[in-house]
């Protein structure tokens, strides 16, 4: 598939890197680890700046489905215009603000969603996903999480999920100033858990590549015109964030999130489970009632189950 195809040079980069020739890769890799820039200099200098030849550059862009250098560019800067929206840029740009009953925005927003979940099934790689959900499956590796300014919502979400299941979960919040004593014990078995949306963080960004330098694994969740973060990333899942609303969306990005935690479990099984029962054990002197009964009824019924 090319990107004339799939609109998205940096994941048709990604996919394609295993594949290329020595000279193409590492052209590919220079730009990978300075996207877009480096693709919008010239032939000369994003060959130089590569150490290939300007021929070596040329292929690799038809390799992309792109006929001509100057398309490659105008799909760079498209991406860059992309990952820059803002909820004040996108008010501006909207021209259906005023509703109306022919064209309800409820049904717009479900079926754009709708649309964002078979996208979703049809194009996430579940090969990769099987192998995420290993290794936050693997109670012999230390995970972290961490996310940005709306993202970590989705990452307090999931650690709070898989607390429940496994041990060694730990949440990176705060001021950014504290962020560094979590890599203090980060290591060779250690997984961080990154989720990052456009607008783009540098601090979520700077912790992940300070993290992979320490030997972590990195895991990024992030949407399709994929964070900066995926440089450091050995696994990046990517999600739809686009919605009719002026606002990005998490929607799809808790769903993928869900379906990991759903097959986390799965794959501890029993651990999962007895962990599970410690816990609902632990919790039962702070939740005397439940849907009305008294603790007694409580009790009784959780011994008949």
């Amino acid at each position: 598939m090319s990107v004339s195809e799939n609109g998205n040079v940096l994941e048709q980069l990604r996919r394609d890197l295993p594949h290329l020739s020595g000279r193409e890769a590492r052209a590919a890799r220079h730009l990978l680890a300075n996207y877009p820039m480096a693709g919008l200099t010239t032939v000369a200098e994003f060959a130089a700046q590569s150490g290939v030849s300007t021929a070596t550059i040329l292929r690799l862009v038809k390799r992309l489905g792109f006929s001509v250098y100057a398309d490659f560019q105008a799909a760079l800067r498209k991406h860059l215009e992309e990952t820059l929206q803002s909820p004040l840029i996108r008010f501006g740009d909207r021209q259906d603000l005023e509703l109306s009953a022919s064209d309800p925005f409820f049904d717009r927003f479900m079926e754009a969603m709708a649309g964002h979940m078979q996208a979703l099934r049809a194009s996430l790689p579940v090969a990769e996903f099987d192998k995420v959900a290993a290794l936050l499956a693997d109670t012999r590796r230390d995970v972290h999480i961490v996310g940005g300014r709306y993202s970590s919502n989705l990452g307090a979400y999931v650690a709070d999920l898989l607390t429940a299941v496994r041990g060694r979960v730990f949440t990176i919040k705060g001021q950014t100033q504290q962020w560094p004593q979590h890599l203090l014990d980060m290591g060779k078995g250690s997984v961080l858990l990154v989720f990052d949306v456009r607008r783009y963080q540098q601090d979520v960004i700077e912790f992940a590549q300070q993290a992979a330098r320490r030997g972590a694994t990195i895991v990024l969740l992030t949407d399709i015109w994929q964070s900066p973060a995926s440089r450091s990333a050995d696994h990046v899942l990517t999600f739809q964030v686009d919605s009719p609303s002026i606002f990005d969306v998490l929607t799809v990005g808790m769903a993928l999130s869900e379906a990991l935690v759903g097959a986390v479990a799965n794959q501890l099984g029993g651990s999962g489970r007895k962990r599970i029962e410690a816990l609902e054990d632990l919790r039962r002197p702070f939740a005397p009632q439940e849907a009305g009964l008294n603790r007694s009824d409580v009790n009784s019924r959780r011994e008949r189950q």
